[in-house]
């Protein structure tokens, strides 16, 4: 009698567990109806912001005039286009919700993301800037941001390295140097980049520092000093570039049909 109780109760306990997993199945393809109907459709089709779907799109169009198949030369006087750099989309916002993107561009210069509708930032960082553009996507529109990133090389007639000092629990390479301008080129607190060049073409390193104290020019001269987040050795280096960063946006919406939505264009 005990043996037929107790195979009789398995037997219950199998069947109790065999309900709740077909109720489970039944639960979930009622769930996902819409992908019954339409089989390309995938179970779980959520979008940015749990909204209905993408229903704006975003276009980033970066441009500068440093080549950066070679960042030791000089800013150009021509617009090159910033292929393959990535940048960060997110939520204007600071809420439990808060939405993060990454995007890249492609050889052009050009990046494409479909949004749901909302404020957002877009964020860039190159050479020494931090770029936060805000940006609106409304419902079947197309946001077109454009970046154009500038930079000016100033090689330095004279620098002499003034000591390394503890900054933040790092070493700063602090030094004088002098560069001709006429007029202040970088303002203190500033940061710059430098571009440490060695004996042969393409050998070199750069060097983020920033702008410690400054003399207002003099006779066509100007006095800087600089402390670098790396230890620079004036005395091997056969030309030393500073340069300075700056950008510019543009941001126009248009309807999505009227405004090209490609990031080829």
């Amino acid at each position: 009698m005990e043996v037929r109780a107790g195979k009789s109760s398995r037997v219950t306990s199998a069947l109790a567990i065999l309900g709740l997993i077909l109720v489970s199945i039944v639960m979930v393809l009622v769930l996902n109806s819409g992908s019954l109907v339409n089989p390309t459709l995938p179970f779980s089709n959520s979008s940015p912001n749990n909204n209905p779907g993408p229903t704006g799109t975003l276009v980033v169009q970066l441009r500068s005039n440093q080549n950066e198949s070679d960042r030791l030369s000089d800013p150009t006087n021509t617009v090159i286009p910033l292929g393959e750099k990535p940048m960060v989309v997110m939520s204007a916002d600071n809420t439990s919700a808060h939405y993060v993107q990454a995007m890249i561009t492609n050889t052009r210069g050009d990046v494409l993301q479909e949004l749901a509708p909302g404020d957002y930032i877009v964020r860039i960082i190159d050479q020494t800037l931090v770029i936060r553009i805000p940006v609106s996507i409304s419902l079947n529109n197309v946001t077109k941001v454009v970046v154009n990133i500038s930079g000016k090389a100033y090689p330095l007639t004279y620098s002499e390295e003034s000591g390394i000092v503890p900054v933040g629990g790092k070493a700063q390479s602090n030094m004088f140097v002098e560069l001709r301008s006429s007029t202040p080129v970088a303002n203190v607190s500033e940061p710059v980049l430098l571009k440490v060049r060695g004996g042969a073409p393409g050998v070199g390193y750069l060097a983020n520092a920033t702008v410690l104290a400054r003399q207002l020019p003099a006779q066509g001269n100007e006095w800087l000093e600089l402390g670098a987040e790396t230890i620079i050795n004036p005395v091997n280096a056969t030309a030393i570039v500073m340069t300075t960063w700056s950008f510019t946006s543009s941001t126009s919406v248009a309807p999505i049909g009227v405004a090209p939505v490609s990031a080829d264009v």
